[in-house]
């Protein structure tokens, strides 16, 4: 497992981060043994870096159960998902750290922009709790590079990271805001980096999706995208065939050689998929190989967002 520090003045983490999204249900059921020995091995895999959010249906709470005894050893990274008021965000990371068994949170980001309340009220709420204590270091998920300028101004320079949707099918984010975070310091960890299993090869054109799978009716996964991700898929199945890896950890990997992207956050519903997502940090990718592979997948990759 390879470490790289989270922005200018941040902790060290994995290049692969265990997102939780999957294991707090937000893909469709999945029982707490399994999301629990999910979490192990990913630890036992070497990822230090483990990522939940306020909205993330039980993750915190099941995150809170598996990492008794072990909190020391983790960058624990959550997010303010849900406030309409400044008042909120206090009982949002009071709740967090309830959910989660500890008295603090490593990185805390502000899971989207917000117009209802001015972000400067709410940036200056962040950093006063951070003084407090309740986090150590400022993030921002989902920000356009104007945005994280701005927030970055009001915050004097404390983001140090942001989250953006990133792919080898959605590339948008390699234009803005990868580029110009890294230019300010600011470390990207960009999800969903295998398409929300678009680019397994899993899932082919007309699969359809559980109702209590988010990924039902997501706009994300319309008849074009679902065709060019599993196009994408094909190609880079024939062009991997006799690697040692498959196609999930190469667009895994992928993501990894992108100048300013830090780590990738990778969900898992099982053992399996943790420690093969765990793999694809460790793959070294040379630059004819990324000529190749953008070469192959030019016409397929999608350079809007969605």
């Amino acid at each position: 497992m390879k470490y790289t520090k989270l922005g200018k003045n941040g902790p060290m983490v994995s290049n692969i981060c265990l997102g939780t999204w999957p294991i707090g249900g937000g893909m469709g059921t999945v029982s707490e043994k399994d999301c629990i020995n999910t979490i192990e091995s990913s630890l036992d895999q070497g990822i230090n870096f483990l990522d939940t959010a306020q909205m993330y249906l039980e993750s915190e709470n099941i995150l809170g159960k598996a990492l008794e005894g072990k909190r020391d050893k983790i960058i624990l990274a959550s997010k303010l998902s849900n406030w309409n008021s400044i008042e909120d965000i206090d009982l949002a990371i009071e709740n967090s750290l309830r959910e989660l068994k500890t008295d603090y949170i490593d990185l805390y980001q502000i899971h989207s922009w917000k117009t209802e309340i001015p972000m400067e009220e709410t940036i200056s709420r962040l950093i006063n709790l951070s003084d407090k204590g309740y986090f150590k270091y400022l993030g921002v998920s989902n920000f356009n590079s104007e945005q994280i300028e701005e927030m970055n101004s009001h915050s004097g320079d404390r983001i140090i990271s942001n989250q953006p949707h990133y792919s080898l099918l959605f590339r948008n984010s390699e234009i803005d805001p990868i580029p110009q975070s890294h230019k300010l310091g600011i470390g990207s960890i960009v999800y969903s980096p295998i398409g929300r299993g678009l680019l397994t090869g899993k899932y082919k054109p007309g699969h359809n999706f559980k109702r209590n799978d988010a990924r039902f009716g997501h706009t994300a996964f319309s008849k074009e995208n679902f065709e060019r991700g599993y196009k994408i898929y094909e190609v880079l199945y024939e062009w991997s065939k006799d690697k040692n890896y498959n196609v999930s950890q190469l667009v895994i990997a992928w993501t990894l050689h992108t100048t300013g992207v830090v780590s990738a956050i990778c969900g898992a519903k099982n053992p399996e998929q943790a420690i093969s997502n765990a793999q694809a940090g460790d793959i070294n990718l040379t630059q004819d190989d990324l000529d190749e592979i953008n070469k192959i997948t030019k016409e397929l990759s999608i350079f809007d967002k969605n």
